[in-house]
């Protein structure tokens, strides 16, 4: 069963945390804007221009690789399961955090069309395939579904 209390994770969510919290704040500070200066102030502009600068601070790959997790997790799962695809802007990213938290293996159950693209680059990341897997998934979507099987590949995390 996999740690739910993973500090590099745990410090990824306070962080995604804190930035939401921030944005709202900033959106609730554009309508105070709006209702005392107006649409066509400085003020407006200026706020405009400090939400353009406002990038979420954690990448796409980091992001991919938390939500496996945390999605594992929810799942009650043995081990993280991936089955989102990667863009090669993001495996570097996926595999060094979950390297970062801890995370030894994993197992890619993507089915898209773009799967060997993926299988290549987590090699060129550090990964080794171990070989095909089954692992068994229980979602709740409508209540608790009834397990059952995912085919998938391990990686292993060098």
């Amino acid at each position: 069963m996999l740690n739910k209390n993973n500090a590099y994770f745990e410090e990824i969510r306070r962080i995604g945390h804190e930035w939401e919290t921030a944005r709202e704040e900033r959106r609730a500070r554009k309508q105070t804007i709006i209702d005392t200066y107006g649409w066509d102030s400085d003020e407006l502009k200026a706020w405009y221009a400090e939400d353009a600068a406002a990038t979420f601070p954690i990448s796409q790959g980091v992001s991919k690789a938390y939500s496996a997790w945390w999605t594992s997790i929810d799942r009650n799962q043995d081990e993280v399961e991936m089955n989102d695809f990667l863009w090669d802007k993001d495996v570097q990213d996926f595999v060094d955090a979950l390297k970062a938290a801890g995370i030894k293996t994993f197992v890619y159950t993507n089915q898209s069309t773009a799967v060997m693209e993926n299988l290549h680059q987590l090699a060129a990341a550090g990964c080794t395939m171990q070989g095909l897997c089954t692992i068994t998934r229980t979602e709740d979507r409508w209540g608790k579904e009834e397990p059952y099987e995912v085919m998938g590949i391990r990686f292993e995390i060098n």
